[in-house]
């Protein structure tokens, strides 16, 4: 059964007169059954004669597990609030879709706790107060020069202290021996590097430093969460007794608790970096040369134009 047919079979139950549930994919190796209950909730129920796991999903999904009296085991998810119910139907596909290939029962279950997990994750309201996706990007992007970069050349303590960022300084970090550096974490495909200021490339000398972050799972090869840099860093700090205090205050600048769960649960791995010298002719607007009325600037460079200001690429 193709995405568009499940879900089209599904809305046509859901608009019939009578309850019921129905074979969703009479060749599936679970018996997956789409329909609605007496009270018009979509539910659906999946079917095996293996014990799979109970998942968590929703607090407007009801999911019950039970077996029936010809000893098969149920799986049942029933929507709440029909107004999830576009949603619902295609989290119930994906579902469908992502175990049909499943060499059998025990497999395909497996499968189905991993898809209504990761659409756990996906619909679980983050707390306020969290970096978004995008800063925390960032800021793994910085703490990650500071352990790969600036650690490499100096003593980890004095590499935390030159972190200047988080305490709303134009540059993220600044050295006696090297000046002023400004840290760009992006996607990988991403073209442009965003400036948020008229001052963040006017400092001299200035390094702009680009890396390539990308969302990825925690079994990818070098892997990285917010947790795992900061625990490589207390470790550093421990290894020659300076307490992390500094490092934990610029934490707090940012309004982050690593105790959120958001922190564990996001991992990225950084594949690339580049740096580029902020000379006088690279294209920027400086506040120095601005005029006196204007401030608050914002713009983009795009970084196929920055190749004869470009000092080292590597892949990381």
């Amino acid at each position: 059964m193709t995405e568009l047919g499940l879900i089209d079979a599904w809305r046509g139950y859901l608009t019939a007169a009578d309850p019921g549930l129905h074979l969703a994919d009479a060749s599936h190796v679970l018996q997956i059954f789409i329909g609605k209950t007496d009270q018009d909730a979509p539910r659906m129920v999946i079917r095996s004669s293996v014990k799979g796991a109970k998942p968590s999903l929703s607090s407007v999904v009801l999911v019950e597990r039970y077996q029936d009296k010809g000893g098969k085991w149920n799986l049942s998810l029933t929507l709440q609030d029909t107004k999830f119910t576009e949603v619902f139907l295609r989290l119930a596909d994906d579902v469908h879709v992502r175990t049909s290939r499943a060499p059998n029962e025990t497999a395909a279950l497996d499968r189905v706790s991993l898809v209504i997990d990761e659409w756990h994750r996906l619909l679980k309201p983050r707390p306020s107060g969290l970096l978004t996706m995008e800063e925390l990007r960032g800021l793994v992007g910085e703490v990650w020069l500071l352990l790969s970069e600036f650690s490499a050349s100096r003593p980890i303590d004095a590499a935390v202290e030159g972190w200047l960022g988080p305490m709303g300084l134009p540059q993220d970090f600044w050295y006696p021996d090297s000046g002023y550096h400004e840290a760009k974490a992006i996607g990988p495909s991403t073209t442009n590097v965003r400036i948020s200021s008229e001052a963040q490339l006017d400092a001299s000398p200035l390094e702009l430093l680009v890396l390539r972050v990308a969302n990825t799972s925690e079994d990818t090869a070098g892997a990285v969460n917010l947790l795992t840099l900061a625990s490589r860093v207390a470790t550093a700090l421990s290894q020659i007794a300076v307490a992390q205090d500094v490092f934990n205050s610029r934490l707090s600048q940012l309004g982050v608790n690593l105790a959120e769960s958001f922190y564990e649960d996001t991992w990225f791995v950084v594949t690339q970096l580049e740096s580029y010298a902020v000379t006088e002719d690279f294209p920027a607007i400086r506040a120095s040369q601005l005029d006196a009325a204007l401030g608050r600037v914002t713009y983009q460079l795009r970084l196929a134009s920055l190749g004869d200001f470009l000092q080292r690429s590597m892949v990381v």
